[in-house]
């Protein structure tokens, strides 16, 4: 790594700042952090998907040695308030009197241990009288059981867009293809489970959460209302985090019941998740049902969109009409639709809340318009890359208004880059070879990447009393690599090492305001608020350097060596002379605080290319070659877009093959340990090439675009698009996600029986 800048920073494949304290174990995780007199917090959860409590026996769990206090909804109402998070319909902290999905908190035990804790919690004795379950979308939608009657029904807040007339043009065009698409659910399963550990300071009269969240002050807001206290009274702080994925950053009673215990109790109270109780009680995404029309004509140009999706979001809203919403924004792809109509319907049933994972719905809308696209070529004997080249958009079609709310392509060539992407396949070349007899299948596919568009994100710079530069931000990292990717933001106008750069995140009490990290926006937010707050930290500093020069703060420059005189580059002063000058008088060291926001989103895009072979033995998926072409704006280190790119196409790979959360008929989930719900390991994981196409985002200074939901984005259609062209002699078709082996074997033998 040079010690002095040569080049811009910006751009550079710079190793992370952050990976060495992670590899030799001085990583900070909540679980990591302790305080003497802690209690332990064990929750005890509900075994039925739907049921009234009729009674909760305590008697025996509170005799056992070691357990300090139990606590009910009942017991201590303020335990069950609902938690504060902003929809008609919200968890409660424990649930009083009716459970709604397996895994949902109704107890919770204070014990010196977990060990002990975990052993009052299978002495409670929970009366239920089980309730009618609503275990499905169809369940939901036909059957006479509503869960929550205060909203009539079990639907919540439906969405409707439509451009042109997508009903009536559908009756135009040549050919109407008709599918019912679905997609499975899946657990993020982030590497750390969530965990809180609560502190209340009476001394500063403080409470303070140590927290493994991906927003620190939307969490903060949610704990200081639950407990009652004021804002600045609550501090939380996000530690080291060992991933997030979008399922960190909701609302969750343990986060709300630690924290009012800590302060009720003024005893610091601890509670780290296990893996059970990720399957338990995480919230899931991903399950949608979607009824769609694709009308195209005799060339393959596509005339009508229409669609018709229900999502299953479990018990609760939890991240509400967010997914369905951004699912139906997605829906269209980088495609040329004239006409859609899209009724898309949040749906609640018994099973554990829906809220935002990798992709957030983006992965959703693509698979309907993959999918749709296949269907569209078979039927119409075009090759499936043609269909695709016939309907992408052009450079001469941006900027490019789908009709969809604050969905209008600035920047990019979606033809170009799939071209690019053919060209590096030699696709021709490889169609042959995947018609060779063996059963090797090709699939592709295109995508927008939807990211910012809303709200803010700040950072504060300062020079500390020893002469190093700290940024602080209310971003909060789960692996991603800001602290690198700031620092070589802040790196480039400063003229100094990385090395010398600190960045902290995820703190309340070092920067007042933030949103969080999530949906692929932080280097749009917090980046382009580094960049601005640097330029007028800067400014400051040179002010203070003409005073001690005694020149004026105009004639003042910045250099590699630290700030000099313009025409006397000899004479220098660097940040750690500066720092030593302003503490030795006495007087306020340097510092700028800047907020970036923007209701503009950005729009990357890629295509991907992947091609299988599949055993016709076992009926395992074998992956040959993988290609992708992304275009992520402007990029801060290219190593750690390929790593965020990389990682969400293996992490889609496994919703494609493997990974699906099965609930009963009677609402159990049937897959909560890693024997049944099956993650890609290290042998499962391909070689990924990676082409980069870099078109910078003109909705903001930097023209950063998001990146970390890139790869995630197509590979469900991607991987069924290629093992349906590995049968292409049969015909097959495959409209649920994820293949695995025995559906693929029963999708097979259907096709077989058709053909003989």
């Amino acid at each position: 790594m040079p010690t002095e800048r040569s080049t811009s920073w910006v751009g550079t494949r710079v190793p992370r700042l952050e990976d060495r304290p992670l590899i030799t174990g001085q990583g900070r995780y909540v679980s990591d952090i302790h305080f003497d007199g802690e209690l332990t917090a064990v929750f005890v959860r509900s075994t039925h998907a739907h049921a009234r409590i009729r009674n909760v026996d305590l008697s025996r769990a509170k005799t056992m040695p070691g357990v300090q206090a139990i606590y009910t909804g009942r017991s201590l109402p303020a335990l069950a308030r609902e938690l504060p998070d902003g929809h008609r319909i919200s968890p409660r902290g424990l649930t009083p009197d009716e459970v709604f999905y397996v895994g949902e908190p109704l107890a919770v035990i204070l014990a010196d241990s977990r060990y002990t804790g975990e052993d009052a919690a299978e002495a409670v004795h929970v009366g239920y009288e089980p309730l009618p379950v609503v275990a499905h979308i169809d369940d939901a939608v036909n059957g006479p059981t509503v869960l929550h009657p205060t909203v009539a029904q079990n639907l919540y807040d439906p969405i409707h867009y439509e451009k042109g007339d997508g009903s009536r043009a559908l009756q135009q065009a040549d050919v109407v293809i008709e599918e019912r698409l679905e997609i499975g659910r899946v657990s993020a399963q982030p590497m750390e489970p969530r965990g809180v550990v609560a502190h209340w300071d009476a001394n500063q009269q403080t409470l303070t959460v140590y927290h493994s969240t991906q927003s620190v002050h939307r969490a903060q807001e949610r704990i200081a209302q639950f407990v009652g206290l004021p804002l600045h009274q609550v501090r939380v702080i996000a530690p080291d985090v060992g991933g997030g994925f979008g399922v960190k950053n909701g609302a969750y009673p343990e986060e709300a019941v630690v924290s009012y215990l800590a302060y009720l109790l003024q005893r610091p109270i601890r509670w780290i998740g296990d893996r059970f109780e990720e399957f338990l009680s995480t919230y899931q995404e991903r399950e949608q049902i979607h009824d769609v029309q694709l009308g195209v004509t005799h060339t393959g140009e596509i005339v009508a969109l229409v669609d018709t999706f229900y999502q299953d979001n479990g018990a609760y809203p939890a991240g509400g009409p967010l997914v369905t919403n951004t699912t139906a924004r997605n829906l269209i792809g980088p495609y040329r639709i004239p006409h859609f109509a899209i009724d898309g319907h949040t749906v609640l049933t018994n099973k554990v809340p829906q809220a935002p994972y990798r992709g957030a719905g983006r992965p959703q809308g693509h698979y309907v318009i993959e999918r749709m696209l296949d269907r569209a070529a078979d039927k119409l004997g075009i090759d499936r890359a043609e269909i695709r080249l016939r309907n992408l958009l052009t450079p001469a079609d941006l900027p490019y208004d789908t009709g969809l709310p604050q969905v209008v392509y600035d920047s990019g060539d979606y033809r170009g880059g799939f071209e690019k992407l053919l060209a590096f396949l030699n696709y021709p070349a490889l169609r042959e070879t995947a018609a060779d007899g063996q059963r090797i299948g090709i699939g592709l596919a295109n995508y927008v990447e939807i990211s910012g568009g809303f709200a803010f994100e700040g950072a504060r710079i300062r020079l500390t009393t020893a002469g190093r530069i700290e940024i602080l931000t209310g971003a909060a990292t789960q692996g991603q690599g800001h602290r690198t990717a700031l620092a070589q933001i802040a790196a480039d106008r400063l003229q100094v090492p990385l090395e010398s750069i600190r960045v902290i995140e995820g703190d309340t009490g070092e920067i007042a305001k933030g949103i969080g990290t999530f949906g692929s926006r932080t280097m749009i937010f917090a980046g382009n608020a580094t960049r601005i707050a640097t330029d007028d930290f800067i400014q400051q500093a040179k002010k203070a350097v003409a005073e001690k020069l005694e020149a004026h703060a105009a004639d003042i420059h910045l250099g590699p060596q630290g700030f000099f005189v313009g025409g006397v580059p000899g004479l220098t002063v660097s940040w750690t002379e500066l720092a030593t000058w302003l503490v030795s008088r006495q007087k306020p060291l340097p510092e700028a605080e800047h907020y970036f926001s923007s209701n503009t989103p950005t729009f990357g895009y890629g295509a991907h290319a992947l091609v299988v072979q599949v055993d016709p033995a076992t009926y395992q998926v074998s992956i040959r070659q993988y290609v992708i072409l992304h275009d992520g704006g402007v990029i801060i280190n290219p190593l750690l877009a390929d790593g965020q790119v990389i990682g969400a196409a293996v992490q889609g790979l496994g919703s494609a093959l493997w990974e699906e959360m099965i609930y009963g008929d009677d609402g159990q989930p049937l897959t909560t340990t890693f024997l049944d719900y099956h993650l890609p390991g290290a042998v499962e994981s391909p070689d990924i090439t990676i082409l980069h196409e870099n078109y910078p985002a003109p909705s903001n200074p930097l023209g950063f675009k998001g990146v970390g939901e890139a790869g995630i984005i197509p590979s469900q259609t991607l991987v069924l698009s290629a093992v349906e062209d590995a049968f292409r002699d049969l015909g097959l078709a495959l409209n649920r996600a994820p293949v695995t082996p025995r559906r693929l074997f029963e999708a097979v033998s259907r096709a077989q029986e058709v053909m003989s």
